[in-house]
């Protein structure tokens, strides 16, 4: 059969599955709604066996904390993390990282309560207000799923999305929190 044909259609694919993450994503209307979104539609659309969320340790990333823990699908799914380790971990800022060999580091962004059998992993990072807060990792028992040659395009564009709609909410949770106070008068 035709090679290249196959090869565009498996693109094809995955370019929809991409799209359909990132409108679920845009339908959040909460920080761990949009964070479910997420970590559903790749396990769903991609059948990634291991799907987890990695916070800087910080006080931006308190809000996201409190939001991930009152989810029961999140609330074991992330790990708080030095921000010095992200940043170790992805040597072009928010660009997203594909690992294979090597995966000692990588460990240190397992949940505490999780282990997980990874031998590829691909850390997708996010950011506030421009600045790195955190990834979200697929983690596989295939050593091929991820390897560091492969196109990163379309993670990184999920990505940039995830964090647009990340500063939206939180910029909406901002202004509710101040509306809700009580009137001077």
């Amino acid at each position: 059969m035709s090679r290249p044909q196959d090869r565009e259609q498996t693109n094809d694919r995955i370019a929809r599955g991409f799209e359909n993450i990132a409108r679920h994503v845009a339908e959040a209307e909460s920080i761990a709604g949009l964070f479910e979104a997420l970590i559903g539609g790749i396990e769903e659309e991609f059948s990634v066996p291991f799907v987890w969320l990695s916070l800087v340790d910080d006080e931006r990333t308190a809000p996201l904390q409190e939001a991930l823990k009152s989810s029961e699908m999140l609330k074991h799914r992330f790990s708080v993390v030095p921000q010095d380790l992200l940043e170790g971990l992805l040597p072009e800022g928010l660009r997203p990282v594909l690992a294979n060999q090597n995966l000692q580091p990588f460990y240190r962004l397992f949940p505490s309560s999780r282990k997980y059998f990874v031998r590829s992993i691909a850390v997708a990072p996010f950011a506030l207000d421009g600045r790195l807060i955190g990834a979200w990792n697929n983690g596989d028992a295939d050593p091929h799923r991820y390897e560091a040659e492969m196109k990163t395009d379309l993670l990184a564009g999920l990505a940039a999305h995830v964090s647009g709609q990340l500063d939206r909410l939180a910029a909406k949770q901002h202004r509710e929190a101040g509306d809700s106070g009580p009137s001077g008068g």
